[in-house]
């Protein structure tokens, strides 16, 4: 891929060099490296990943290829340093899988979890490069998916909720328990869980836990059958379980007994992708229902010349504009160096909510349309649910942005 990916400059496009889906553009935080990507990902996207993503909605089907070919962007190996990477910053991956987004939910959802997990591993691995040499070119290149494997059925959205266990024996672990809502985790490409098990004693006042690298086709490890999923449904997702599942001692990764802190930390920056994955969508059904009302006539003009068909798309411009700007804001912060946990936090929450909030009047203004399946705000509808729900819920959200505020919710 291009070597634009790998920002540095502070250059600012002047504002004609903007697309009409940018009602509202971010140039203090995009250099002209940043657009060159962008404009990258589009054209990737309207070529490759567009067509065929009602298809692979109405099939719930997961396509090996098309996630290979987002590999061969350099998609999934973006926030790794080099050799291994493109050594780009979060600002690239949020336009990759923002334009991922605008298209297809789905594929924007696999490269979201490829790229946090191997970005992960990089991090859960310093000092390790036989191990990171064993596994991240076929990682970045989309021929070995990692998955992550936290949430379980008792746990829901206290992720400290462990019930799975690793217990030594030997020189060995011993692995049992079961995780829920995996994502890639069954496809051809699956080869690997980093796995989060409490290993006894207690870290903050919590069971101390540790990560762990298990192969999916260990002996003990099974793979259960794909969720029906009422969006993402081109995404690959599973349970997984574990029985008396053995490995050796250098398979635990990271710091003995920190697991969950390496959890929450990567999953406090993945929450920005995740913004600017609602903040795709959202951009999506608002351009949907843009050439919808100035095309389709009722009582003797456009749908957009009534007032109030126009003050909703006024609205709904409004929030992708609010989204846009919280979301880069957010992940300038944490490319720069400044603290970024709350707007982290603010970001997923509105940007969810507002992906929520347009889908529905987006469906709304197309009438009888907007209940059909095979119209593509529908499945933006579908696809939105999820981003309420995923990387912490919105209550999560407020409660962490609360706790900013000084207040102990």
């Amino acid at each position: 891929m291009p070597d634009a990916v790998a920002v540095t400059g502070t250059q600012i496009s002047p504002m004609g060099r903007y697309g009409k889906n940018d009602f509202i553009d971010v140039p203090w935080a995009l250099t002209e490296e940043h657009l060159a990507w962008r404009e990258t990902m589009r054209g990737f996207c309207a070529d490759l990943v567009a067509p065929g993503a009602q298809e692979r909605h109405d099939e719930n089907r997961f396509d090996a290829d098309l996630a290979r070919e987002i590999g061969r962007m350099g998609v999934f190996g973006l926030l790794l340093p080099p050799p291994y990477g493109q050594g780009a910053d979060l600002r690239s991956l949020c336009l990759a899988i923002e334009e991922l987004a605008y298209v297809d939910s789905s594929a924007a959802a696999t490269a979201h979890v490829q790229a946090c997990n191997v970005a992960l591993f990089h991090a859960l691995t310093e000092g390790r490069n036989d191990l990171r040499e064993r596994v991240l070119a076929d990682a970045v290149a989309g021929e070995a998916f990692i998955c992550f494997g936290l949430t379980e059925p008792n746990g829901g959205s206290d992720a400290g909720n462990l019930a799975t266990r690793a217990t030594r024996d030997g020189s060995e672990w011993v692995i049992n328990g079961s995780k829920q809502f995996i994502t890639n985790s069954g496809t051809p490409m699956s080869r690997y869980v980093i796995l989060f098990a409490s290993t006894g004693g207690a870290v903050d006042g919590r069971g101390a836990s540790s990560a762990f690298l298990v192969p999916l086709d260990a002996e003990g490890v099974t793979v259960a059958g794909a969720y029906q999923k009422l969006g993402w449904r081109s995404s690959d997702t599973h349970p997984l379980f574990f029985e008396d599942v053995r490995l050796p001692a250098d398979a635990l990764l990271g710091t003995p007994g920190r697991g969950l802190p390496e959890a929450l930390r990567m999953l406090t920056w993945a929450r920005i992708p995740i913004a600017a994955m609602s903040l795709g969508l959202a951009r999506a059904c608002l351009d949907s229902t843009l050439s919808w009302v100035r095309g389709r006539e009722s009582f003797g003009k456009t749908l957009g010349e009534h007032q109030n068909v126009a003050f909703d798309l006024a609205d709904m411009a409004s929030q992708v504009s609010t989204a846009r700007l919280i979301t880069y804001d957010a992940a300038w912060k944490r490319d720069n160096g400044h603290p970024y946990d709350r707007e982290a936090a603010v970001a997923k929450l509105l940007a969810g909510e507002t992906a929520n909030r347009v889908a529905y009047q987006a469906t709304e203004l197309h009438g009888g349309y907007g209940f059909i399946q095979e119209t593509e705000v529908v499945r933006h509808y579908q696809d939105a649910r999820i981003l309420t729900i995923g990387e912490g819920t919105s209550a999560v959200q407020r409660i962490l942005i609360a706790r900013h505020l000084g207040l102990k919710a």
